[in-house]
């Protein structure tokens, strides 16, 4: 995996443990919540996984955010997924 796409998987984790932390929830909460198995949520979190655009889509509501912060949500994955291909 290449050091760029790592980078970005980062960027996108460490955002969305800052979005989960201001919501105040647990990495558990988020994830049911979404709908989501918690191991997701800490994959995403740890810069470990790219999440499917549905997966984000579901940590987005379940976050309660704003379009213009899901967009950002979305817009983060997309980059890492397309540049580089979808995370194994």
């Amino acid at each position: 995996m290449g050091s760029e796409r790592q980078e970005r998987m980062k960027v996108l984790g460490a955002r969305l443990r800052a979005l989960r932390a201001e919501a105040g929830l647990s990495g558990a909460a988020l994830a049911q919540g979404a709908g989501v198995g918690q191991p997701t949520v800490s994959k995403v979190g740890n810069g470990r996984m790219v999440p499917s655009s549905d997966v984000l889509e579901r940590l987005a509501r379940a976050l309660l955010l704003d379009e213009a912060t899901s967009r950002e949500m979305r817009d983060l994955g997309l980059t890492v997924e397309t540049s580089y291909g979808r995370a194994q």
